[in-house]
């Protein structure tokens, strides 16, 4: 009769343990994310063949993105781990032994355990733990920053080789149509051999030009389906904007957190020595006796000497703290660098487009004039004629790719400064259950 009520009174304790010992509810920075998130509309595929479709194939269709969210989720789990040590535990044990020494005869014991006193050192493990789990979503936000660059330069990419592969063409049929003038000349004895020679040599190189530029232009097509399910891309239209990031670029954020990081890191090592206290109940059932006897155990752990292993950590606790200092410093730089370089080129493309207009307006006029000395004067080389119809040509494939080269730029520079995603409109979207808007938690 003792013995049951001993157990009675021992059961409302283990009950509330087996309570406390459920998964916990989402907290801290998970708790956020998944405010942000909360009636999102989910991210669909793409119904369509414009900009935004091929914003929102890439984010489907790559696997780096779903890389990235998986070990978002898997931080916010590793959070839970690492929180779940604060609250009370409960095990099972089932032995026995011989001897002077062993346990006896088989017994169940069931334990708890709750932790009373650790000097802060379990809440810093989950401080740090949700650091992992920051550190890992702006992993996330930069990589659909950068699949959305990949996914719309492909896109423009097919648009540009388009265009480049009229330009040889028109040039390709230009020149055969000045092979036929001069064979026509040659036949009259107005020109002689080799310059018809030299006019199927440029005819020749023109037809390279084509063929290369075909091929590239169904690698850019296999890329685009590749990244976004596409099969025809277009040209991306994108305002002039800055190229600074408000409130710090993804490394600069990340730099920071892992200067956090270290901090913590450096405390559990300066106070490794200090004891952790925890209650311990526990029940022990016999086999075979029926019986049931319960008691509270105290236990104080703590860490003395571990072969010089204590000292090491805290040493290299401290290296690893400068060195996210230093991470800090590092990435301000490469976010200002990077910042003024992008300024700097778009300046420069602005510049050389307007030259290369300039250019083939003057290269026009000169076009007609040379046509005009060679064939009805007499007073012009063939080699000059070709060398200037080549240069029409190059100029304005010159400028196609630098209009390729400037959208680049420009998805760059969108994606520092947080509206791309809002011009392409999927920052008020959800994917893999993860908010995809530009803004930091």
């Amino acid at each position: 009769m003792r013995q049951a009520l001993r157990l009675a009174g021992v059961l409302p304790v283990l009950a509330a343990l087996v309570g406390c010992t459920g998964l916990r509810e989402a907290d801290g920075t998970e708790a956020a994310i998944r405010a942000k998130a909360a009636g999102l509309p989910v991210l669909t595929a793409p119904a369509g063949g414009s900009a935004s479709d091929a914003a929102a194939g890439g984010l489907l269709q790559s696997p780096a993105l779903r890389e990235a969210a998986s070990l978002v989720a898997a931080s916010a789990d590793d959070v839970r781990v690492q929180r779940a040590a604060l609250f009370p535990s409960l095990g099972l044990t089932l032995g026995g032994g011989i001897g002077d020494a062993g346990r006896g005869d088989a017994a169940l014991d069931l334990e708890g355990r709750q932790l009373i006193l650790d000097f802060g050192d379990t809440k810093r493990a989950v401080t740090a733990a949700d650091i992992d789990l920051q550190i890992n979503y702006l992993v996330f936000q930069k990589t659909v920053d950068e699949t959305l660059v990949a996914s719309l330069s492909a896109y423009d990419a097919t648009h540009m080789y388009r265009d480049l592969l009229s330009v040889r063409r028109e040039q390709l049929v230009a020149m055969r149509k000045l092979e036929i003038l001069i064979r026509a000349r040659t036949e009259t004895g107005a020109a002689t051999s080799p310059d018809l020679l030299e006019t199927r040599k440029r005819i020749q190189a023109a037809e390279f030009l084509v063929h290369d530029t075909q091929l590239a232009e169904a690698e850019a097509q296999d890329r685009l389906l590749r990244l976004t399910g596409l099969t025809e891309g277009g040209s991306v239209a994108l305002p002039e904007g800055s190229c600074q990031t408000p409130g710090g670029t993804d490394d600069m954020r990340m730099a920071h957190l892992r200067l956090a990081k270290a901090q913590l890191k450096l405390e559990r090592a300066e106070r490794s020595r200090l004891p952790k206290i925890s209650l311990n109940p526990i029940v022990r059932s016999g086999i075979g006796d029926g019986g049931a006897n319960v008691g509270l155990n105290m236990g104080v752990q703590s860490d003395i000497l571990e072969g010089g292993a204590l000292t090491a950590r805290a040493n290299a606790a401290r290296n690893s703290h400068l060195g996210a200092q230093a991470g800090v410093e590092a990435a301000q730089l490469d976010a200002d660098l990077e910042s003024r370089g992008l300024q700097r080129n778009l300046a420069a493309g602005r510049q050389k487009m307007a030259m290369l207009e300039r250019q083939i307006t003057l290269v026009t006029e000169t076009r007609a004039l040379y046509r005009s000395q060679y064939f009805e004067l007499g007073t012009r080389q063939l080699s000059e004629l070709l060398d200037n119809e080549e240069e029409f040509y190059n100029r304005q494939a010159e400028i196609i790719e630098l209009r390729a080269d400037m959208v680049e730029m420009r998805l760059d520079c969108a994606a520092r400064s947080r509206s791309l995603r809002v011009a392409l409109g999927v920052d008020g979207r959800s994917i893999y259950g993860f908010p995809l808007a530009a803004d930091a938690i």
